[in-house]
């Protein structure tokens, strides 16, 4: 895993997140429209790369008080075990919520 880099800024080209959501059945197919509009309303955003391509990526929604939603976890073919490292960052970044 040492070539993997997890990042959480927003400074990532919208073209990274389809050529990743594209490699997913569930997420094939979305505009770079809409890619936009849900990557900068997310409140928080974590992804994984694997040199310069995006392998991983989790989002999560927050009604800025009290609960936040994880709202997407995806990772590229053959990167299955990010997920549950993109899942648990977020919780990281709130605190643990039971």
């Amino acid at each position: 895993m040492n070539h993997i880099k997890i990042r959480n800024d927003r400074n990532v080209p919208l073209e990274s997140i389809k050529a990743l959501w594209d490699q997913i059945p569930q997420t094939a197919g979305r505009d770079l429209e809409t890619i936009d509009l849900t990557w900068h309303r997310s409140a928080y955003i974590v992804h994984a790369w694997s040199h310069s391509q995006m392998v991983g990526i989790a989002r999560v929604l927050t009604d800025g008080g009290y609960y936040a939603w994880v709202c997407e976890v995806a990772a590229a073919p053959g990167y299955d075990f990010l997920r549950a490292i993109l899942l648990n960052r977020p919780f990281a970044h709130f605190g643990t919520v039971v």
